[in-house]
């Protein structure tokens, strides 16, 4: 498990669990300087897949601009060291512009299904859509308001839940 607790606030917090028989590793960009404010963590899986977990709350204390430049230069620092590989940032984004997201990174976002009442807020964004054959909205195996987003793809399983 990884997780980035929320330093002197309740709730938010981002959490990663990756079974113990696939190598995984917290990566930390080398040139990307987060705020502490920033919840997002991040994980290497295997050799060829970067994981973030994403919490972006409904009142920030940070503007939201410095949570997109966080992502983006994280984003090109891992295309940039590391070839040919998958990136996948997954989490509850609240109101952060999917079109932001996808114009900085590349990225694509794949959940298409209301997570909390009528919106999308929990989101999965992939470098290659192309590997998820099926995102699934659920109902969460915690108490919340929100439904999980569930990726399969053929290599791991992706999943977000408030």
């Amino acid at each position: 498990m990884y997780r980035r607790d929320r330093p002197r606030r309740r709730g938010g917090d981002v959490a990663l669990y990756v079974t113990s028989s696939v190598q995984s590793s917290r990566w930390v960009p080398a040139l990307a300087v987060a705020s502490s404010a920033l919840e997002i963590d991040w994980v290497r899986v295997g050799d060829r897949t970067f994981i973030a977990a994403l919490y972006h709350p409904p009142s920030p204390t940070y503007r939201p601009e410095v949570l997109l430049e966080y992502i983006e230069a994280c984003v090109a620092e891992i295309t940039h060291d590391f070839l040919l590989v998958d990136i996948v940032i997954a989490g509850d984004v609240n109101q952060l512009p999917d079109q932001e997201v996808v114009e900085r990174t590349g990225l694509m976002q794949i959940v298409h299904q209301p997570t909390r009442g009528t919106n999308v807020l929990d989101k999965i964004y992939v470098s290659s859509p192309d590997i998820y054959s099926t995102v699934r909205v659920v109902a969460s195996v915690v108490k919340s308001d929100h439904k999980a987003a569930v990726a399969f793809s053929r290599r791991f399983k992706c999943a977000t839940e408030d």
